[in-house]
């Protein structure tokens, strides 16, 4: 009877393992790099709608934000938009909002749905293209 147990508990421990491998080898690690990249340029990272600030809102609302470009990186799209000052890198995954339509509105909305949204402010400039650049490859 004992032995029984330690097999099923045994059983257990070998289907967890094999679990956390399987969802740690399917992990996306773009999200990851980028994120990275964008903390150590000093650009910021956007959380919620509120954390995009006034100008953005009102670019947003005015139809004032424009899209820069559009890079495939890995499994996943970066889109760089530009609004007055700013620009905002919205990094979208599987699991993340579409990217066609009225975009900086989506962005705004559903902010903490897409795998990363960032923001860099003038004088910063470039952090954000540089990120996409860096973890796009060569």
């Amino acid at each position: 009877m004992k032995w029984a147990l330690a097999l099923a508990l045994g059983a257990v421990v070998a289907a967890g393992a094999a679990f956390v491998l399987a969802v740690g080898s399917t992990r996306d690690p773009v999200p990851d790099t980028m994120r990275a990249c964008v903390v150590d340029g000093r650009a910021a990272i956007m959380r919620s709608s509120a954390d995009l600030g006034a100008q953005p809102r009102s670019d947003i609302g005015a139809g004032a934000v424009r899209e820069l470009t559009r890079t495939r990186v890995g499994e996943d799209t970066a889109v760089l938009l530009r609004g007055t000052k700013y620009r905002l890198l919205v990094l979208a995954g599987r699991g993340s909002p579409p990217l066609d339509g009225n975009l900086p509105m989506r962005v705004y909305e559903r902010t903490p749905e897409f795998a990363l949204v960032a923001k860099e402010v003038d004088p910063i400039e470039g952090v954000l293209r540089g990120c996409v650049s860096l973890a796009s490859g060569p």
